[in-house]
């Protein structure tokens, strides 16, 4: 772009998208003066065209085509609609941006707003730490007694000593002894830290149990 169409630019387009701008629709997380820098760009662009084909166009024509490129969802960075975050699908109805902190629905215990960020977090483990969790019992079961593996599957399913000897053919008491040596085993592999660290809940998901529990608060003290 030469030094005068970037005169023109910033002397007599801008002057014309800023008095425009907004009072045109954002579109999902943008603001009107993002619009307005996104416009800047897309005008620029037009007379950098416009000079290199050497036409000759008004200040307004490339400010009103600035502004219909803008309302139709056309960006200086994208113009397609196969783009679920572009504006112009927006747009088209077709997808749409929510922050994490709209509300989803209401707490029917406490009457406090859901935010769509708690909606969407999981309760199950973090991936990472089953995966952790699974490698260390396949260590474990590959260096010990084959019948651990039996007793460890009837345990993580619920069944007591007495249906485990009976699902295996084995007594009662061969059971309760295997179950004993199997617990000292693990405490001297995986540490005497191990349950304590199974049973605690993820700071993630400690974050979002003090949300809640301070919403209680809060409703609590209205009442």
């Amino acid at each position: 772009m030469s030094p005068r169409a970037g005169e023109i630019l910033l002397q007599e387009v801008a002057p014309r998208l800023k008095a425009v701008i907004p009072h045109i629709q954002t579109v999902g997380a943008e603001d009107h003066e993002e619009l307005y820098q996104d416009a800047l760009a897309l005008s620029a662009k037009m007379l950098h065209d416009l000079e290199q084909r050497k036409k000759k166009v008004s200040p307004g024509n490339v400010a009103y085509y600035t502004i219909l490129h803008i309302k139709s969802g056309r960006r200086s960075y994208s113009s397609g609609r196969t783009d679920v975050m572009n504006s112009g699908t927006q747009l088209d109805g077709k997808s749409c941006v929510l922050s994490f902190e709209e509300p989803a629905g209401t707490d029917p215990e406490t009457g406090e707003e859901i935010p769509l960020g708690e909606m969407l977090a999981g309760n199950s483990d973090d991936p990472s730490m089953s995966a952790s969790r699974n490698l260390d019992w396949e260590l474990f079961l590959a260096t010990h007694d084959e019948r651990y593996g039996s007793l460890v599957v009837d345990i993580a399913v619920g069944k007591n000593a007495l249906q485990s000897s009976r699902d295996n053919s084995t007594s009662y008491f061969t059971v309760r002894q295997l179950k004993q040596k199997l617990a000292e085993e693990l405490l001297e592999y995986m540490g005497e830290e191990a349950i304590a660290d199974s049973a605690r809940v993820p700071t993630w998901r400690g974050n979002i149990m003090a949300d809640h529990e301070r919403a209680l608060c809060r409703a609590n003290r209205r009442r």
